[in-house]
């Protein structure tokens, strides 16, 4: 049995629109109390900090806050992109539902990782229906923010056979070379070009994910016959 794994902002979903303002959003409400340090990031800066775990995010945004208040600004842009999911703001990729619909026919396993809290893949789930195509939907918050290579090997507890990771960021192709798996990474994402170099199969839009998957398997049933 083949396992894709799939990351969601800047793989499947084209996060930054939902994303920016509510950062921005945050960015005002600490200053406003006076907790901000420096300028409000700019669009391409905030774009960076996508697929990174919040610990990662909140060194680069206001590395200067106590735990607690990170804690408090993150649950804030939480709520602030889950109010703009539900006002029908975020957005798949072109493409991605009717690759998604190709890949669940091939028969394999369908799982997706993400380093969000709990209440953001469920508002996504409830917007896009994810469980029509994916077997296991998973957010870092349900593994207390591990590094993604570190949950791989207990998702794979879960669901034995091969690996195949889909990702836009370093971290996504960390947790595939870490764990000695191959990964296909999507140029069309968030990350830059330096990040992805690891990858065995580069992505330049959601269909080339589906041509990519297709020949991973191909080349998985000649081996098995071998």
């Amino acid at each position: 049995m083949v396992n894709l794994l799939f990351d969601y902002d800047g793989t499947l979903h084209d996060s930054l629109a939902i994303y920016a303002p509510a950062v921005l959003a945050a960015y005002d409400d600490l200053a406003s109390r006076g907790l901000a340090v420096g300028a409000p990031p700019d669009r391409e800066t905030i774009r960076r900090w996508i697929g990174m775990t919040p610990s990662e995010m909140w060194e680069q945004f206001q590395a200067q806050l106590s735990s607690q208040e990170k804690q408090a600004g993150g649950a804030y842009i939480g709520r602030r992109m889950q109010e703009l999911v539900e006002e029908g703001r975020a957005r798949l990729y072109p493409g991605v539902p009717q690759v998604l619909d190709a890949l669940k026919k091939l028969g394999v396993g369908m799982l997706l990782l993400s380093n969000c809290p709990v209440s953001y893949l469920r508002a996504h789930t409830a917007c896009f229906g994810l469980e029509r195509w994916f077997d296991g939907l998973y957010c870092g918050e349900e593994f207390q923010y591990l590094p993604k290579y570190e949950i791989l090997p207990l998702l794979k507890k879960r669901w034995p056979g091969e690996f195949l990771v889909i990702g836009d960021r370093n971290q996504d192709m960390e947790m595939a070379r870490k764990n000695q798996v191959s990964a296909v990474g999507c140029t069309y994402g968030y990350g830059s070009p330096e990040e992805l170099s690891g990858a065995d199969w580069l992505a330049g839009t959601p269909e080339e994910v589906l041509y990519f998957v297709r020949e991973f398997l191909g080349t998985n049933q000649v081996l098995e016959h071998i």
